[in-house]
């Protein structure tokens, strides 16, 4: 359809949440339905149902006049302004539209909004029945790709460390780069089977650095499939990357299921070596952590589901903020604009994959604000946003801090070199079954299993051995540990 999408968007979600704000109990229910006109247009009904506390009939005439809520004294628990309903309206007549409303004081309300829409592809989107998961899945991996190099482009090293995390079951050769100027640089210098770019970077976009590389002499800079990484994953913009240059993109944060279908299709046939044992699906692993404003089972699905991987990923995420928070100390100007926007763009991605989603979203309103130039919008948001960011940040390091402390506490009770006799023998089963992905999680749980230096030692000797794929002299090292009695 054609029409304004961020304003949809908007009337839906005031409509949304003023239903789920009156509903202490009961349901909340939203319905779609389009009737068309006969003339390539086609009238678009939402309803939204809800079992709350009603409207008083001498108070409806007042939803959507009054800066003030209705029946006060009832909703006194109940925080907000009362102009949701008020935006909701003025949004959805000034695209052509309107709201209605009926409620049953006591019992809830049906608020309606219809609004028109120019239909521009009559073909079906596809079939979008049944339950969809938003939680990654941990998916076999049917192959690796030891022989095949792959360049990550993104402006934040949280992003990087994600993505470089959910492809380690490859085995391939990663590089990563923080802007489009260095991608060009190394592109130059080295041949790639593979380049993640993200959209959106400080000095050079990803759109820039893809058409710079595609303007160079050469089949191989015409060749090398460049895979666009967006926060921004809305209709059209599939359409767009291609247009410019790239293969295919990738939505961010980045759902296990959808990387996969991209390795599928980029690697180079001949470079996949077929793994002859698969494992069952994977269950994500408790954390053991708890982080007020982090949904910590998401983000650990999110960054590969090791709880080793998802603490580096963390300590990184607060390094980035704290850099970033020194850039957005300022209301931006003209000449800053593009800047903030692209920090406050990184900061969106980067929360959403640790599971920070509120933190997220106040970014993605930020950078919204932003493109539409809505200087007192970021005036009012910027402040209370830092304020958000830095006690995130401070919890998430209390919260670390306190894991490590629990972990070296339980390493003391049991003695310095005990070791998961039952990981090693794990490992060693990965390892027949050449499956990289268990290998990588069974490494990250022994390296941090707080043994002595010296097994620690012997640890990332047969990491190095696995890296390389010298599973045999890994095998000899890991015997060695189970014979000598440690375990």
């Amino acid at each position: 359809l054609e029409g304004d999408e961020t304003r949809v968007r908007q009337i839906l979600l005031n409509l949304l949440s003023n239903a789920a704000k009156y509903t202490s109990e009961g349901f909340v229910k939203f319905s779609a339905s389009g009737e068309r006109t006969g003339d390539g247009r086609i009238n678009l009904t939402f309803r939204v149902a809800d079992s709350g506390i009603g409207i008083k009939p001498e108070d409806v005439g007042k939803l959507f006049g009054d800066f003030v809520r209705v029946d006060q004294g009832r909703n006194v628990s109940v925080e907000g302004s009362g102009l949701g309903l008020v935006i909701a309206r003025s949004l959805c007549r000034a695209i052509g539209g309107d709201i209605s409303v009926e409620s049953e004081y006591g019992r809830g309300s049906v608020f309606t909004s219809t609004i028109t829409q120019t239909i521009a592809d009559d073909r079906p989107l596809g079939d979008i029945g049944g339950k969809i998961s938003v939680t990654p899945l941990y998916e076999n991996v049917r192959f690796t790709a030891p022989g095949v190099r792959v360049l990550l482009v993104d402006d934040i090293d949280t992003n990087l460390m994600v993505i470089e995390g959910l492809l380690a079951p490859y085995g391939m050769n990663v590089s990563t780069c923080l802007n489009g100027r260095k991608a060009i640089e190394l592109i130059e210098k080295e041949s790639f089977d593979i380049v993640f770019m993200d959209h959106m970077m400080p000095e050079m976009n990803g759109l820039e650095a893809t058409a710079a590389i595609r303007a160079m002499e050469g089949d191989y800079f015409k060749a090398v499939p460049i895979i666009a990484l967006t926060a921004n994953a809305i209709s059209g913009m599939r359409e767009m990357f291609l247009a410019n240059g790239f293969n295919d993109y990738l939505a961010k944060p980045i759902e296990i299921p959808k990387l996969n279908e991209i390795m599928e299709r980029w690697v180079p046939q001949e470079k996949k070596v077929k793994l002859e044992h698969q494992r069952n699906l994977v269950a994500p692993p408790e954390s053991g952590i708890e982080i007020e404003g982090l949904d910590v089972s998401r983000g650990l699905a999110m960054t590969g589901g090791t709880v080793e991987g998802y603490i580096k990923v963390l300590e990184t995420y607060c390094r980035d903020a704290t850099k970033r928070l020194e850039i957005l100390s300022n209301v931006p100007d003209e000449a800053t604009m593009p800047l903030f926007i692209t920090q406050v763009h990184a900061l969106k991605s980067a929360s959403a994959s640790i599971g920070a989603d509120e933190i997220s979203r106040l970014a993605e309103a930020l950078e919204s604000a932003g493109n539409r130039g809505d200087m007192a919008y970021i005036r009012e948001s910027l402040n209370p946003f830092r304020e958000n960011l830095t006690a995130a940040t401070a919890r998430i390091k209390a919260a670390i801090s306190g894991h490590t402390a629990v972990a070296s506490e339980a390493g003391g009770r049991k003695g310095e070199a005990s070791l998961d006799r039952a990981a090693l023998l794990h490992l060693k089963n990965a390892m027949d079954a050449r499956d990289i992905r268990a290998m990588d999680e069974l490494l990250n749980r022994l390296i941090g299993s707080r043994a002595d230096d010296e097994t620690a030692s012997v640890f990332s000797r047969a990491a190095d051995c696995i890296l390389i794929s010298d599973f045999d002299e890994a095998g000899k090292i890991i015997d060695g540990l189970l014979e000598s009695g440690n375990g």
